[in-house]
């Protein structure tokens, strides 16, 4: 049991993101090869692909906003005291700590529909501001002083990403 805690920390390491996890991102963002496409309602796109070792999809969402400058939405991701206006299902958001000014650590709970039960996550955000795109990425880490919570389902998110060109 401590061994399998042990290599569960492990894979939700933080890390500071370097320019290979943002290229990453770009490719995995740009290139449709291996994707399959499974909606398809302009301007809106979803692709799946399925995942190594494990059952899960791995899900791409391509869409524009047309009406939302890119950075003003980039903006609005990164305020944590907006978010509680415009996120109607943010129970709870908490800044765990900053390990450079392009990555942090936060806790974050939401509510969820019946008949899901709410949701926590411990994620590690990081972003880039090329002048020309603005990436953000975000995967579930280990905190000690956030362990699980009764009453929520902790949330696992392996990549989350948004890729703007502006």
């Amino acid at each position: 049991m401590k061994r399998e805690r042990q290599e569960e920390e492990h894979r939700l390491e933080v890390r500071v993101a370097e320019d290979r996890d943002f290229e990453r991102l770009k490719q995995l963002c740009d290139c449709h090869d291996g994707w399959n496409l499974a909606f398809d309602h302009p301007p809106t796109k979803v692709y799946t692909r399925p995942t190594k070792d494990s059952t899960f999809q791995m899900i791409k969402v391509c869409t524009v906003y047309s009406d939302i400058d890119a950075n003003v939405l980039y903006d609005v991701l990164h305020d944590p005291h907006y978010r509680q206006i415009w996120d109607k299902h943010m129970i709870h958001s908490v800044d765990v700590g900053y390990l450079n000014p392009n990555n942090d650590v936060s806790y974050y709970a939401i509510s969820c529909p019946t008949p899901l039960k709410n949701r926590d996550f411990v994620l590690q955000r990081s972003w880039l501001d090329t002048g020309r795109e603005l990436y953000v990425l975000n995967h579930s880490v280990y905190h000690h002083q956030y362990p699980p919570k009764k009453g929520f389902v902790r949330g696992l998110s392996h990549l989350t990403d948004g890729e703007d060109i502006t």
